[in-house]
């Protein structure tokens, strides 16, 4: 008899075969990073080299966090950009160049859904903040915080040297810097040997290899219901990530306020309940995810059916499901 285990964190997962004692084994770790419970799953015969390979996998990761946070103290690029005056240049990191390259390049693929400048009005919204906010903000900080964004500010002066060309501009990568530590965290364990894992931080995944010769079972949440919409049986090496307005919200006068933020009005996206993408990397899917929930299933299938090896489904605000071709063939619907 096949029994199965569902660990829920924003997206399931599953083994897809006999959960009896036997070589190789899961080995799991649990870690605080990033903001939210990343989840390391690793199936390996060998214990001590599993433990070693998650213990420099999380180092990887935390070095992300520190490199890209906006919070805190931290002495990284990131804020000294962020605090520099007009015109003053700036020394970023090569990660951080890399990937506000990449943020740019999305930016300009999905046609301004995806946004890396619009740090100012993400840190008004305050969904990140110990203060969670309670009530929306109003119309003129809005507009002036969307005033203070655009790509078009940001400039590259010679080599990891920046600029920018508007006051108050401010870089976020919270919709992308978790994918790029999934995707070093998995590099790391590449390295150390392993072909086999999960690491799941908060429902962005990146799947690796197999288990025991049959398929990882990724369950995807339903945006308001207990029971999980549907999963995909997952082999290889692919990333799957679910954007959702249930992860940081909160409620006033009937109306539901979340964490996405369209960047054509400053306000939370209403179009989509959720939208999970699976693409090679968690860097691309994270941005992708955010990006599709903001686009619609309407906006979005076009430009998801013109990349290679990526793969959508929305719940719409009406909680209709929506797929792009391959995921139609490859999701199973509870």
């Amino acid at each position: 008899m096949l029994v199965f285990k569902l660990w829920f964190l924003g997206v399931t997962l599953a083994c897809l075969g006999s959960c009896q004692s036997q070589e190789p084994f899961d080995t799991k770790e649990t870690r605080f990073l990033l903001g939210t419970i990343v989840e390391f799953t690793v199936f390996h015969h060998d214990e001590d080299l599993a433990l070693y390979a998650i213990q420099q996998a999380v180092a990887e990761m935390q070095n992300v966090e520190h490199q890209f946070t906006v919070h805190g103290d931290a002495a990284n690029s990131v804020q000294a950009f962020n605090r520099a005056s007009v015109g003053q240049k700036v020394f970023l990191d090569i990660e951080v160049e890399q990937l506000l390259q990449q943020s740019i390049s999305i930016h300009h693929q999905t046609h301004g859904a995806f946004d890396p400048t619009l740090g100012n009005l993400i840190q008004k919204w305050g969904f990140s903040s110990d203060n969670k906010p309670s009530k929306p903000l109003d119309l003129n900080t809005i507009r002036s915080a969307l005033a203070a964004s655009g790509v078009e500010y940001v400039q590259r002066d010679e080599k990891y040297t920046w600029s920018k060309k508007k006051e108050d501009l401010n870089l976020d990568f919270g919709a992308i810097a978790k994918g790029l530590a999934i995707d070093k965290g998995v590099e790391s364990l590449k390295h150390a040997g392993i072909k086999h894992a999960i690491i799941n931080a908060g429902g962005d995944m990146r799947i690796l290899g197999n288990h025991g010769g049959k398929p990882w079972k990724v369950g995807i949440r339903h945006p308001r219901r207990t029971k999980a919409l549907g999963w995909l049986p997952v082999s290889d090496d692919v990333s799957i990530v679910t954007s959702g307005d249930y992860e940081r919200y909160f409620m006033y006068e009937g109306n539901r306020y979340h964490h996405i933020i369209d960047p054509s009005t400053g306000l939370p996206s209403s179009v989509s309940m959720s939208v999970t993408v699976s693409a090679p990397t968690a860097t691309i899917a994270d941005a992708l995810s955010t990006a599709m929930f903001i686009l619609g299933f309407e906006k979005g299938l076009p430009l998801i059916e013109n990349l290679v090896g990526v793969e959508a489904l929305w719940v719409d605000a009406k909680q209709k499901v929506h797929m792009s071709s391959g995921m139609q063939s490859w999701v199973n619907i509870e």
